[in-house]
C-alpha cells in the first residue's frame, strides 16, 4: 500500500505548522526590531517569501517520484557530503522539536497551570509526537487538514473581537525614521514562512505535481502573511510596541483581555488548549523529518510500509532515538526564562533562516552545477 498525499493535502499542514511559531515569534520579534512601525513589517516579507516559493518549486521539479528535499539533498551533494548535511539537518530538526516541547510547556504553565512541572507536559507531548512519527506521514497530513478549520476559526474570531481594542495612536502616524527598521523586522515573518514550507517537503510520500506548484505556493504565502498582518496589527495596536516587546506571549495576553458578547471572559485557557494541536503538528513534523534524514544517512529505506509500532526493521529504531532526544532537549535546554527568550528570538529564527536561505539554495546550486539533479 502506498501512503501518499498531494499538495492540496500538504498545504494545510504548512498552515497549522506556521501558526505555532508565528504567534510566538512575530509580534514581539517585529516590535523589537522595527519599533512603532512593526505592524507594517509583515507585508514587506512578501516579495522575499514569493522568491523563496519560486526557488522551492524549481528545486522540487528536479525530484523523482517519491523523493523529497532530503533525497534531493543526498543526490545533489553525493554520498559523503550529502549524508553529512542530512545528519546536521536531522540533529537540528530534533533540537527544534525539543525546543517546541519546552516552549509549549511554558505557555501552558504560564496561562493555565501555574507552578506545575514542565517535564510532565514535555514528556506527554513528546510521547504523542513519537507515536505520530512511527506512523505514516499521510496520517499527520490528514490530521492537520482536520485541525486547520478549528484553529483558523478561533484565530479569526479572536482577531475580530480584538479590533475594538486597537488604538489608532499606537499605529499612526509614522515617520520615515520610524520605518527604518521595517525591513529588519520583516525577517521574523520571512523565517516563519520559509521554515513552514521547507519542513513539509522533508516528508516522504509527496506525489509529483504539475506546473502550478509555484502558483499554489504563492497563494498560500499571500494568505498566511495576510493573516499574520492582521494578527500583528491587532497586537501592536492594542498594546503598543514597547509593551509587546516585553510580553513573552502577546497573542494570549490579548486573548486574556478580551470579553466576548459582554459576558464570556477568561477564555485564554480554551484558546491555549486548542493551540496544543498546532504544537503537536509542529513537533510531530520535526520528528518525522529528523528520523527521515537519519535513516537516509544510514542507507535505510525511509518510506512507511504499514509497519507495526514496535517493528524496528528498516532503521525504525532511529525514530525512538529522535523522540527520546527531543524530550531530553525539551527537559534540559532553555530552563531559565532568559535562555528561553534567547533561543526563541535569536537562535531558532537565525538557524532556520540560514537553512532556508543559504544551505538549501547552496545544495540546489551544487546539484545543478554537478548535473546530479
Amino acid at each position: 500500500m502506498k501512503y501518499s498525499y498531494n499538495l492540496r493535502q500538504l498545504l494545510p499542514l504548512a498552515t497549522v505548522f506556521f501558526l505555532s511559531p508565528a504567534l510566538r515569534l512575530v509580534p514581539s520579534g517585529t516590535a523589537e526590531l522595527a519599533g512603532r512601525a512593526a505592524w507594517v513589517s509583515v507585508p514587506l516579507a512578501l516579495p522575499m517569501l514569493l522568491l523563496y516559493m519560486y526557488f522551492i518549486s524549481r528545486f522540487l521539479k528536479r525530484r523523482q517520484d517519491g523523493e523529497g528535499l532530503a533525497e534531493l539533498t543526498l543526490r545533489s551533494l553525493g554520498g559523503f557530503w550529502g549524508r553529512l548535511v542530512l545528519a546536521a539537518l536531522g540533529f537540528w530538526f530534533m533540537i527544534y522539536g525539543g525546543f517546541m516541547l519546552r516552549s509549549g510547556a511554558v505557555r501552558i504553565i504560564t496561562t493555565i497551570y501555574p507552578n506545575s512541572s514542565a517535564a510532565l507536559f514535555i514528556i506527554s507531548m513528546g510521547i504523542l509526537g513519537l507515536f505520530a512519527a512511527l506512523g505514516a506521514e499521510r496520517t499527520l497530513v490528514r490530521s492537520a487538514k482536520i485541525i486547520k478549520p478549528a484553529v483558523l476559526a478561533v484565530l479569526v474570531l479572536v482577531l475580530s473581537f480584538a479590533l475594538v481594542t486597537v488604538r489608532k495612536d499606537n499605529l499612526l502616524p509614522l515617520t520615515v525614521f520610524e520605518c527604518e527598521g521595517c525591513i529588519k523586522g520583516s525577517l521574523a515573518a520571512l523565517g516563519v514562512g520559509c521554515v513552514s514550507v521547507y519542513m513539509c517537503f522533508f516528508l516522504n510520500g509527496y506525489e509529483l505535481e504539475g506546473e502550478r506548484l509555484f502558483l499554489r505556493l504563492s497563494l498560500w504565502a499571500v494568505s498566511v502573511l495576510a493573516l499574520l498582518f492582521w494578527l500583528n496589527t491587532d497586537i501592536i495596536g492594542a498594546f503598543g510596541h514597547e509593551l509587546t516587546t516585553r510580553l513573552s506571549q502577546p497573542f494570549f495576553a490579548l486573548v486574556r483581555n478580551l470579553v466576548f458578547f459582554r459576558s464570556l471572559e477568561r477564555v485564554e485557557a480554551l484558546v491555549v488548549s486548542l493551540w496544543i494541536f498546532s504544537d503537536f503538528i509542529l513537533i510531530s513534523l520535526c520528528l518525522h523529518a529528523a528520523q527521515h534524514a537519519f535513516r537516509l544517512v544510514l542507507g535505510r529505506q525511509a518510506e512507511y510500509k504499514g509497519e507495526k509500532l514496535f517493528d524496528f526493521s528498516h532503521g525504525r529504531w532511529v525514530i525512538w532515538l529522535c523522540g527520546t532526544g527531543a524530550v531530553l532537549v525539551g527537559c534540559l535546554f532553555a530552563r531559565e526564562p532568559e535562555s528561553l527568550e534567547l533561543w526563541s528570538r535569536q537562535i531558532i529564527p537565525g538557524v532556520n533562516l540560514l537553512v532556508a536561505l543559504l544551505l538549501l539554495p547552496a545544495v540546489y546550486i551544487i546539484g545543478r552545477v554537478l548535473k546530479r539533479i
